[in-house]
């Protein structure tokens, strides 16, 4: 789950596999088909995996063969707790709620393979389902291996002016760097909120460079982190106070539409929000020519941690 074109990839599977399950006459078949995977339960995870529990069941009652018993859908975190970059009562709180709407959680438990018959926990657990959705983090880029810069975590390690220490002229930021807050000792998080003011801070950096001027270091306090959960409620943490319910799921949508270029596009989308209180979700299906952009993994006996 990386781009626009997995999220629409995904929905035209969970209609098909709707369709197909509903005259569908062998229990076994009808449940690998019912049954979906998430693997990681950080925001990206938490908030896939409350999406498409709430798509099927509310789609599920257009299809007069199914019920919502047979929809069974998985979460599967290999740490001990949901969204695990919330401190404090938000994780469980989202726990609760993602657990009384019909969610399997399995936490401290990875997926150790995948195959035709299901996927494989690293508890031995077999579970039949013909969807895994993989959200459990990402990796630097593979060309970062080739260079000889220390690294940490196959991450750049870089100072506090975000250049890389005995490598002078060589920079990194976002994702492909180690940037340590010097607060808290810990890494920045790889999130778009530090890494656009990373952008800025090397920008002058790098012209203080040239010009034979100071340069400043990178120093940030994260504003906030927001999660949907499902249902028009959330969980947010912003400017370290702690929201959940309605009002976190209402400062989720209000900030991301302040985000958006243009009022013409915050208008549509506001516009296309409001007619969503309303109505229910369209089942069409809107087919794409693109491969969906996740990469084929090989076989390993290792389990994958989420």
């Amino acid at each position: 789950m990386k781009s626009l074109n997995d999220a629409v990839a995904l929905r035209s599977r969970l209609i098909e596999h709707l369709d197909e399950a509903d005259f569908e006459c062998c229990p076994a078949l009808r449940e690998s088909l019912l049954t979906i995977v998430v693997a990681g339960a950080g925001f990206a995870g938490v908030e896939t995996v409350a999406g498409v529990n709430d798509f099927l069941r509310e789609a599920v009652k257009f299809y007069p063969n199914l019920t919502g018993e047979m929809i069974r859908v998985v979460l599967v975190e290999y740490g001990p707790a949901v969204l695990p970059e919330l401190e404090g009562s938000l994780g469980g709180y989202a726990h609760e709620k993602l657990a009384k709407r019909g969610v399997e959680i399995r936490l401290k438990t990875a997926v150790a393979s995948t195959s035709e018959s299901g996927v494989t926990l690293s508890d031995g657990t077999l579970i039949k389902t013909n969807t895994l959705i993989w959200t459990a983090g990402s990796a630097p880029n593979p060309l970062l291996a080739a260079l000889p810069c220390p690294k940490e975590k196959g991450k750049l390690i870089v100072d506090g002016t975000l250049e890389i220490p005995g490598w002078p002229g060589v920079w990194a930021l976002g994702d492909c760097a180690a940037i340590r807050d010097p607060k808290s000792g810990k890494l920045y998080p790889p999130t778009a909120q530090h890494a656009l003011r990373q952008g800025k801070v090397l920008a002058r950096n790098i012209v203080a460079t040239l010009r034979g001027t100071a340069k400043h270091p990178f120093v940030f306090s994260t504003i906030g982190q927001l999660a949907a959960i499902g249902r028009r409620t959330g969980v947010a943490n912003i400017m370290g106070v702690n929201f959940s319910g309605f009002i976190a799921w209402w400062l989720w949508r209000t900030i991301y539409l302040s985000k958006l270029p243009r009022l013409e596009k915050k208008v549509r989308v506001a516009l296309g929000w409001t007619l969503d209180l309303f109505f229910s979700k369209d089942l069409v299906q809107f087919k794409t020519n693109e491969a969906v952009t996740a990469p084929r993994v090989s076989a390993t006996k290792q389990p994958f941690a989420a």
